[in-house]
Protein backbone atom coordinates (compact mmCIF):
# COMPACT_ATOMS: atom_id res chain seq x y z
CA UNK A 1 0.00 0.00 0.00
CA UNK A 2 1.63 3.38 -1.06
CA UNK A 3 1.05 6.53 1.19
CA UNK A 4 -1.73 7.81 -1.04
CA UNK A 5 -4.03 4.37 -1.03
CA UNK A 6 -3.36 4.66 2.82
CA UNK A 7 -4.45 8.04 3.24
CA UNK A 8 -7.36 6.89 1.06
CA UNK A 9 -8.26 4.21 2.70
CA UNK A 10 -8.17 6.47 6.44
CA UNK A 11 -10.24 9.04 4.85
CA UNK A 12 -12.63 6.35 3.84
CA UNK A 13 -13.10 4.09 7.16
CA UNK A 14 -12.08 6.68 9.64
CA UNK A 15 -13.81 10.03 8.19
CA UNK A 16 -13.12 13.67 9.27
CA UNK A 17 -9.95 12.39 11.44
CA UNK A 18 -6.17 11.91 11.11
CA UNK A 19 -3.86 9.42 12.16
CA UNK A 20 -3.00 10.78 15.32
CA UNK A 21 -3.33 8.14 18.09
CA UNK A 22 -4.58 9.88 21.01
CA UNK A 23 -7.65 12.15 18.99
CA UNK A 24 -9.63 8.02 17.70
CA UNK A 25 -10.48 7.73 20.82
CA UNK A 26 -12.85 10.53 21.06
CA UNK A 27 -13.64 11.14 17.16
CA UNK A 28 -14.83 7.28 17.38
CA UNK A 29 -16.41 6.71 20.41
CA UNK A 30 -19.11 4.61 19.43
CA UNK A 31 -16.80 2.29 18.08
CA UNK A 32 -13.89 2.74 20.69
CA UNK A 33 -12.88 0.78 24.57
CA UNK A 34 -9.99 0.56 26.65
CA UNK A 35 -8.52 -2.30 28.19
CA UNK A 36 -6.08 -1.53 30.83
CA UNK A 37 -2.92 -3.17 30.82
CA UNK A 38 -2.97 -4.35 34.32
CA UNK A 39 -5.07 -5.60 37.35
CA UNK A 40 -6.72 -2.66 39.36
CA UNK A 41 -6.24 -0.24 36.68
CA UNK A 42 -2.09 0.03 37.70
CA UNK A 43 -0.43 2.04 34.89
CA UNK A 44 3.14 0.76 34.89
CA UNK A 45 4.61 -2.66 35.51
CA UNK A 46 7.24 -2.53 38.57
CA UNK A 47 8.07 -6.35 38.24
CA UNK A 48 8.89 -9.18 35.63
CA UNK A 49 5.66 -10.86 36.53
CA UNK A 50 3.88 -7.51 35.59
CA UNK A 51 5.53 -7.35 32.39
CA UNK A 52 4.38 -10.48 31.68
CA UNK A 53 0.85 -9.99 31.97
CA UNK A 54 0.76 -6.68 30.02
CA UNK A 55 2.72 -8.56 26.97
CA UNK A 56 0.12 -12.08 27.75
CA UNK A 57 -3.14 -9.43 27.52
CA UNK A 58 -1.66 -7.09 24.48
CA UNK A 59 -0.54 -10.29 22.46
CA UNK A 60 -4.16 -12.48 23.26
CA UNK A 61 -6.41 -9.03 22.24
CA UNK A 62 -4.08 -8.15 19.36
CA UNK A 63 -4.25 -12.13 18.35
CA UNK A 64 -7.61 -11.53 18.57
CA UNK A 65 -8.25 -8.85 16.49
CA UNK A 66 -5.97 -9.18 13.99
CA UNK A 67 -5.55 -13.19 14.34
CA UNK A 68 -2.02 -13.27 11.96
CA UNK A 69 -3.28 -10.93 9.15
CA UNK A 70 -1.51 -8.13 7.76
CA UNK A 71 -1.26 -4.92 9.22
CA UNK A 72 0.81 -1.47 9.54
CA UNK A 73 2.54 -0.31 12.36
CA UNK A 74 1.55 3.78 12.54
CA UNK A 75 4.26 6.30 14.11
CA UNK A 76 3.76 10.13 14.62
CA UNK A 77 6.15 12.25 15.65
CA UNK A 78 6.50 16.05 16.43
CA UNK A 79 8.96 17.78 14.87
CA UNK A 80 9.38 21.85 15.28
CA UNK A 81 12.33 22.40 12.05
CA UNK A 82 11.45 20.48 8.56
CA UNK A 83 14.77 21.24 7.75
CA UNK A 84 16.67 18.96 9.73
CA UNK A 85 16.28 15.18 9.66
CA UNK A 86 14.30 13.85 11.44
CA UNK A 87 16.16 10.61 13.57
CA UNK A 88 13.84 8.30 16.31
CA UNK A 89 16.17 6.28 18.44
CA UNK A 90 13.83 3.52 18.49
CA UNK A 91 12.46 3.30 15.26
CA UNK A 92 14.63 3.13 11.75
CA UNK A 93 12.81 5.53 9.88
CA UNK A 94 14.54 4.11 6.62
CA UNK A 95 12.15 1.18 7.29
CA UNK A 96 8.99 3.03 6.86
CA UNK A 97 7.38 4.70 4.38
CA UNK A 98 6.01 8.90 5.26
CA UNK A 99 2.21 9.55 4.78
CA UNK A 100 2.55 12.68 5.60
CA UNK A 101 2.93 15.67 7.49
CA UNK A 102 0.69 17.91 9.04
CA UNK A 103 0.66 21.63 9.95
CA UNK A 104 -0.85 21.40 13.18
CA UNK A 105 -1.87 25.11 12.83
CA UNK A 106 -3.91 24.66 9.98
CA UNK A 107 -5.71 21.43 11.59
CA UNK A 108 -5.88 22.78 14.87
CA UNK A 109 -5.83 26.17 15.25
CA UNK A 110 -7.32 26.40 18.28
CA UNK A 111 -4.48 24.28 19.92
CA UNK A 112 -1.34 25.15 17.93
CA UNK A 113 -0.76 29.07 17.82
CA UNK A 114 2.82 28.72 16.38
CA UNK A 115 2.71 27.90 12.63
CA UNK A 116 5.32 25.60 12.34
CA UNK A 117 4.45 22.25 14.54
CA UNK A 118 4.45 19.97 12.43
CA UNK A 119 3.37 16.15 13.08
CA UNK A 120 5.05 13.77 10.65
CA UNK A 121 3.39 10.23 10.08
CA UNK A 122 4.86 7.26 8.79
CA UNK A 123 3.96 3.58 8.41
CA UNK A 124 5.71 0.32 8.21
CA UNK A 125 3.71 -3.13 6.71
CA UNK A 126 4.06 -6.08 8.61
CA UNK A 127 2.31 -9.48 9.70
CA UNK A 128 1.02 -10.15 13.06
CA UNK A 129 2.07 -13.05 15.07
CA UNK A 130 1.69 -13.19 18.97
CA UNK A 131 5.03 -12.34 20.91
CA UNK A 132 6.67 -10.97 17.87
CA UNK A 133 5.82 -7.19 18.83
CA UNK A 134 7.23 -7.63 22.86
CA UNK A 135 9.80 -5.22 22.45
CA UNK A 136 7.69 -2.42 21.14
CA UNK A 137 4.82 -3.65 23.00
CA UNK A 138 7.13 -3.13 26.06
CA UNK A 139 8.55 0.64 25.09
CA UNK A 140 5.20 1.48 24.67
CA UNK A 141 3.65 0.48 28.48
CA UNK A 142 6.82 2.44 29.57
CA UNK A 143 6.02 5.46 27.66
CA UNK A 144 9.26 5.33 25.85
CA UNK A 145 7.11 5.75 22.83
CA UNK A 146 4.30 5.34 20.71
CA UNK A 147 2.45 3.66 17.99
CA UNK A 148 -0.88 2.35 16.89
CA UNK A 149 -1.54 -0.71 14.62
CA UNK A 150 -3.62 -0.43 12.03
CA UNK A 151 -5.63 -3.69 9.98
CA UNK A 152 -7.03 -2.52 6.82
CA UNK A 153 -8.22 -5.63 5.70
CA UNK A 154 -10.15 -5.93 9.03
CA UNK A 155 -10.68 -2.21 9.50
CA UNK A 156 -9.55 -2.29 12.94
CA UNK A 157 -7.22 0.62 14.63
CA UNK A 158 -5.20 -0.93 18.07
CA UNK A 159 -3.68 1.67 19.86
CA UNK A 160 -1.39 0.47 22.94
CA UNK A 161 -0.36 3.00 25.19
CA UNK A 162 1.11 3.04 29.01
CA UNK A 163 -1.34 1.71 30.70
CA UNK A 164 -3.66 0.03 28.39
CA UNK A 165 -5.13 -0.44 24.62
CA UNK A 166 -7.06 1.40 23.34
CA UNK A 167 -8.96 -0.27 19.93
CA UNK A 168 -10.97 0.86 17.33
CA UNK A 169 -13.24 -1.15 15.64
CA UNK A 170 -15.84 -1.45 12.64
CA UNK A 171 -18.89 -1.07 14.32
CA UNK A 172 -20.74 -0.98 17.67
CA UNK A 173 -22.32 -4.06 17.61
CA UNK A 174 -18.14 -5.61 17.15
CA UNK A 175 -17.00 -3.15 19.62
CA UNK A 176 -19.62 -4.46 21.94
CA UNK A 177 -18.91 -8.33 21.63
CA UNK A 178 -14.82 -7.61 22.63
CA UNK A 179 -16.09 -5.54 25.57
CA UNK A 180 -17.95 -8.41 26.67
CA UNK A 181 -15.42 -10.58 25.80
CA UNK A 182 -12.97 -8.29 27.72
CA UNK A 183 -14.60 -7.09 30.34
CA UNK A 184 -12.36 -8.55 33.10
CA UNK A 185 -10.04 -5.98 31.67
CA UNK A 186 -12.20 -2.65 31.28
CA UNK A 187 -12.00 0.07 33.22
CA UNK A 188 -14.99 0.70 36.26
CA UNK A 189 -15.06 4.00 34.92
CA UNK A 190 -18.37 4.92 33.52
CA UNK A 191 -16.58 7.13 30.58
CA UNK A 192 -14.95 3.12 29.77
CA UNK A 193 -10.86 5.56 30.48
Amino acid sequence: MTAEQFKTYWNTIYPDSYPIDYELKTIFNNRWFRIHSLPDSKRYAENDNEYKIILSRHNKLITDLFQSDDFFIVIGFYNYDLSSPLTIDYFNLDEFQKIETLVLHKIRPDEYQNDEVYYEIYMKHDKWESDKFNDLLTKIADGEIRAMFVSSTKNITVVPYDGGMDIILPNTKTRDDFKIKYKDWLSSREDGL
